[in-house]
């Protein structure tokens, strides 16, 4: 894959540890911003992927989950399955 530099500024405090990091790994700070900007990336493409499928789905008037139902089982003590859609 093509490489490229990309230049930003980072706390001090941020690169030490980032460094330390790099070193415990035996590869290069550059090569850890690397992986945590890939991971990042991917993570915000994801989320946002899901978002669109969501609004596709609203938009079709898809069956849904009553927002009380997902709030109550999400503060729920037990295991109690997670609400289905009516």
């Amino acid at each position: 894959m093509a490489t490229t530099s990309f230049t930003t500024r980072i706390d001090t405090e941020l690169k030490a540890e980032l460094e330390q990091i790099a070193r415990y790994e035996d590869r290069s700070a550059s090569y850890m911003a690397n992986q945590a900007i890939k991971a990042m990336v991917e993570e915000r493409k994801a989320t946002r992927e899901l978002v669109e499928t969501g609004l596709a789905l609203i938009e079709k008037d898809a069956p849904a989950i009553p927002a009380e139902a997902v709030h109550d089982w999400f503060v729920a003590d037990d295991d109690r399955p997670f609400p289905a859609a009516s």
